[in-house]
């Protein structure tokens, strides 16, 4: 057998398990020296219910873990809740990935979320969470498909990882006409039935193309 008609399989292997190997969150388990909430995205002023998400979002370290804390003030838990978010990353129309997020709801319970969106041909004059502004490093945006990740347990004391795998649409319909999906993101929502304050934790937040 050709040498090289042997070796070029191994080496389109190696590059696809490299590829899937691939974390695409920047700064996914908030070690970054200078700030540990590089690249997370955690104030929504656009947003009426999240306009004070700001103040409950922290660097943190749990059971050992640096991590990122939503650490809820009495009042706000059963009513709007507080969330934390990835930046933006290039998504890849028809692509399959899997996420995976390491999650301690400690006090509260959690909602977990892949998110693609595209540019939006109408920006809004009022922002949501479903449309988001332009930024120095994105048009204004609108969500065109979600993927909700299994809900992580409740009120858990420990480090429990929740992941699911996904495809990405190969064209979303905006206004009427068809685009591309552009870019993905992960999203962690805090929330529970109390008046009382509390906190949840999480980390390491994984996207992989996996094909």
């Amino acid at each position: 057998m050709n040498i090289r008609s042997l070796l070029l399989p191994l080496l389109l292997l190696a590059l696809a398990g490299a590829r899937a190997q691939t974390n695409l969150i920047p700064n996914p388990d908030f070690s970054d020296s200078k700030n540990p909430l590089q690249s997370w995205r955690t104030a929504f002023p656009y947003e009426s219910w999240y306009v004070d998400n700001v103040n409950y979002v922290k660097p943190s370290n749990q059971l050992g873990r640096s991590c990122a804390v939503v650490e809820l003030p009495p009042g706000v838990a059963g009513n709007q809740g507080g969330k934390i978010e990835s930046a933006f990353i290039k998504a890849e129309p028809g692509a399959t990935y899997r996420v995976e997020i390491d999650c301690m709801t400690w006090d509260f319970s959690a909602k977990l979320h892949a998110e693609t969106w595209t540019h939006d041909p109408r920006p809004v004059p009022k922002p949501d969470k479903f449309c988001v502004p332009a930024a120095a490093d994105h048009p204004a945006l609108i969500m065109c498909f979600r993927a909700q990740i299994p809900d992580p347990p409740g009120g858990s004391k420990k480090w429990t990882t929740i992941s699911r795998e996904f495809t990405v649409p190969e064209t979303v319909t905006v206004a009427g006409e068809d685009q591309k999906p552009e870019y993905l993101s992960l999203k962690a929502v805090v929330y529970a039935a109390t008046p009382n304050g509390g906190k949840s934790y999480f980390t390491h937040f994984r996207l992989y193309r996996i094909k």
